[in-house]
């Protein structure tokens, strides 16, 4: 197993004094936000797509990262937004080029798309 850190700050939660306050101001994927992220994973790790992946949490948004191999870069990710207004979408399925696929205010649209999409890694 392989742990990414993202931002240097993470990397040792335990040297922060303020851990309690900075969990506060993190966004998280809740249960059932996590329940659905992991069956689509558990189907396509079965299919033999996906391998391994990450979740990271940051103050403006949660990132769940889907790897086709452990050592390779993210294939695709969903990322959760804090809701800071209404015309701003929550939920994004980006691409390893870091290009939004699909947006949504609703989990159950990215996790259905993901599940009807024959999404291939295509290397140029």
């Amino acid at each position: 197993m392989v742990v990414r850190y993202i931002n240097a700050q993470i990397q040792n939660p335990q040297v922060n004094q303020n851990s309690k306050s900075s969990a506060l101001s993190q966004t998280f994927f809740n249960r059932n936000e996590l329940n659905q992220i992991l069956s689509i994973y558990g189907k396509k790790v079965s299919e033999g797509k996906w391998k391994d992946y990450a979740i990271d949490h940051l103050e403006a948004s949660a990132i769940f990262s889907f790897f086709r191999n452990t050592f390779e870069s993210a294939s695709l990710k969903i990322v959760k937004h804090k809701r800071v207004s209404k015309s701003k979408l929550k939920y994004h399925l980006v691409s390893s080029s870091g290009s939004d696929i699909k947006r949504s205010n609703e989990l159950d649209l990215i996790i259905n798309y993901l599940n009807k999409a024959n999404l291939e890694v295509i290397k140029k």
